[in-house]
C-alpha cells in the first residue's frame, strides 16, 4: 500500500511540473514525513534503489515489511536499515531465502520486533543475527527448520517477552531444548504449537532458580502429549494463566473422554484461568479439583510410592476442598456382582417457566461436581457463569431432593428410591439368588435385576444395606461368610 503512495507522489510530481512548473517536488515529499509503516509484501522486490531524496523523508519509519520478495543476500537489508531506518522497531522477512553473506556493522537497538516466518534455517543462523538486535521483545520462527535451541541463542534474546516457535515438526524434545528457555526471565508467551513435542520434563532447578518465572501463555496445540505427567510439571510454573493444549492425545475419543481430560488439566494447574483460550469459571474449577481427588482417592489411600510426587496438587486440593471419600474395596464391576449398568437415562428439566427439558446418557461414577459443570454446559444459554444454580432429584411430583455433596457419584442419589433388595434360599435343584424389584407406585412388584455371587451362593440367611447406601451385605451359613455387593455400580 505505501509503495503505492510514493509511485502515486512522483507521479503527479512529473505531470506538475509539466504542466503547472509552480510546485515542486519537495512540496510533495513532505507527505513522506508521516508513513510510519511500509508495507512491500509479495511485491517480488529483488534490490532496493539508492534514491536518497526519497529515504531522507524516511527516518521515522517504524515498521517494515518486505515479506515474500527476492532479495538474496542478508547484506543488501543491513545497508538499508543501517543507512535509512536507524529507528526501526519492528521488521518482517519471512518467506524468504536469504544467504547470510556478511554481518551487520552495528547493533540496532530499537528493533523489538524480528519476524522470521518460513525463512528455512535452523538455530544455528538465529543466533548469529540476533547478537544485533540487542533489545528484541517479540521473535516469530514459526514453519522453520529448527532442530535445537542452543544457550548462545537464548543468551541472545535474553530482553525478549513473546517467542513464537509453532510448526518446527522437528524441535521435538522439551529437555533440553525448550528447558533452555526457562531462564529468560521477562518470557511471557510461548508459542510451541505441531512442534512433534511428546513429553514435558522440566528440570530440577536450585530453590534460588525458578524456570519460566514470568510465563503466563503457553499454547502447544498439535503435538504428542498423551499423560498427565506433563501437566503435573506444568504446576511448577506458578505464574502460567492460560495453556492450550487441543488436538493431543492426552484427550480421547469422545466427548464424555474429552471431558475427563479437561477436567484433569484444569485440577493439575491451580492457577490457570483458561484452557484453549476458554475462561475456566468458579464452578468449573470447583467441580474438576474435586473430581480429580475422587479419581485418585483409592491411590491416595493406599498411600502408594511416589503419589504426592505425581500428584503436586493433590495435598493441596485436600486443604482447600477436604479429603475424598474413602473408595470401597472390590468396587470394580464384575461379572455377577453389578447389580446396574454403568450408563444411566437422565432427563434434565431447567425449573423455569418454559419447563426445558432434555435427555442424556451419562456414567452412574460421575461427581455431582461434575455434573453441575455438565449441567451448566447443557443449559448455557440460561446458566451463564454469574448465576449460582442448585441441583434436585424428582423423587414424584411432591417430592424433591437437594442434590448437596459434590464428592457423591451420581447414582448415589438416582438410585437407591423406591428399590426393594431381596435373597432366597436353596431349594431342591434350585440355586439361591438375590433379586432387585421396584416399589414405585408406578412400577410396584416389578423385577429389574437378579444378582449373585461368582462361585453361587450356599445359604443365604440375611441381608443388609450399609450407611451410606453404597454396599449390600448378604451373611450366609454354610459357609459361613458375608458376600458384599456394590449396590452403585
Amino acid at each position: 500500500m505505501y509503495l503505492l503512495v510514493i509511485k502515486l507522489l512522483k507521479n503527479t510530481t512529473s505531470c506538475l511540473i509539466s504542466s503547472v512548473k509552480s510546485k515542486q517536488y519537495s512540496d510533495y515529499v513532505l507527505d513522506l514525513s508521516s508513513l510510519i509503516r511500509i508495507d512491500l509484501s509479495c511485491q517480488w522486490v529483488n534490490e532496493f534503489d539508492d534514491n536518497h531524496q526519497i529515504y531522507k523523508n524516511l527516518n521515522q519509519i517504524k515498521e517494515l515489511n518486505i515479506r515474500q520478495n527476492l532479495i538474496t543476500n542478508w547484506s543488501q537489508l543491513w545497508i538499508i536499515l543501517e543507512t535509512y531506518f536507524p529507528r526501526l522497531e519492528i521488521i518482517n522477512v519471512s518467506n524468504s531465502r536469504m544467504k547470510l553473506d556478511l554481518n551487520p556493522s552495528n547493533e540496532f537497538i530499537f528493533l523489538k520486533e524480528f519476524i522470521l516466518i518460513d525463512t528455512d534455517n535452523d538455530c544455528d543462523l538465529y543466533e548469529n543475527i540476533f547478537k544485533y538486535f540487542p533489545n528484541l521483545i517479540n521473535i516469530h520462527l514459526d514453519l522453520n527448520r529448527l532442530s535445537f535451541i542452543s544457550e548462545i541463542f537464548v543468551e541472545r534474546i535474553k530482553n525478549l517477552t513473546n517467542l513464537s516457535l509453532s510448526d518446527n515438526p522437528t524441535l521435538i524434545h522439551w529437555d533440553p531444548f525448550i528447558n533452555r528457555l526457562g531462564i529468560l526471565k521477562h518470557l511471557q508467551e510461548l508459542i510451541i504449537n505441531n512442534c512433534g513435542i511428546e513429553t514435558i520434563k522440566l528440570i530440577n532447578q536450585d530453590d534460588s532458580i525458578e524456570l519460566f518465572p514470568s510465563l503466563k501463555y503457553l499454547y502447544m496445540s498439535d503435538n504428542k502429549i498423551c499423560l498427565y505427567s506433563s501437566i503435573n510439571e506444568l504446576s511448577r510454573i506458578k505464574s502460567l494463566m492460560s495453556f492450550s493444549i487441543l488436538r493431543n492425545p492426552i484427550y480421547g475419543l469422545n466427548q464424555i473422554e474429552n471431558e475427563t481430560a479437561k477436567q484433569m488439566i484444569i485440577a493439575r494447574l491451580p492457577n490457570l484461568t483458561h484452557l484453549n483460550r476458554v475462561s475456566i469459571s468458579r464452578d468449573e474449577r470447583r467441580g474438576a479439583e474435586i473430581d480429580y481427588l475422587q479419581s485418585y482417592a483409592q491411590d491416595y489411600f493406599d498411600k502408594k510410592l511416589d503419589f504426592i510426587n505425581e500428584h503436586r496438587q493433590y495435598q493441596l486440593l485436600i486443604e482447600k476442598h477436604g479429603e475424598p471419600l474413602k473408595p470401597i474395596v472390590n468396587q470394580q464391576s464384575k461379572k455377577g456382582l453389578c447389580i446396574r449398568s454403568d450408563l444411566l437415562r437422565i432427563i434434565f428439566e431447567f425449573g423455569d417457566e418454559n419447563e426445558t427439558k432434555i435427555e442424556k446418557k451419562i456414567p452412574s461414577s460421575m461427581t455431582i461436581a461434575k455434573l453441575k459443570t455438565f449441567v451448566r454446559r447443557l443449559f448455557s444459554s440460561q446458566l451463564t457463569n454469574d448465576i449460582q444454580f442448585n441441583l434436585f432429584v424428582v423423587i414424584d411430583k411432591k417430592h424433591k431432593e437437594l442434590i448437596s455433596n459434590d464428592y457423591q457419584d451420581i447414582q448415589f442419589y438416582l438410585g437407591n428410591y423406591y428399590r426393594l433388595y431381596a435373597v432366597s434360599g436353596r431349594l431342591r435343584q434350585s440355586r439361591a439368588m438375590g433379586f432387585t424389584f421396584s416399589v414405585h407406585p408406578e412400577s410396584f412388584g416389578q423385577l429389574i435385576t437378579t444378582w449373585e455371587p461368582n462361585d453361587k451362593f450356599g445359604d443365604p440367611h440375611d441381608l443388609a444395606l450399609s450407611v451410606n447406601d453404597r454396599s449390600l451385605y448378604v451373611g450366609e451359613i454354610r459357609p459361613n461368610r458375608i458376600d458384599s455387593f456394590n449396590v452403585l455400580n
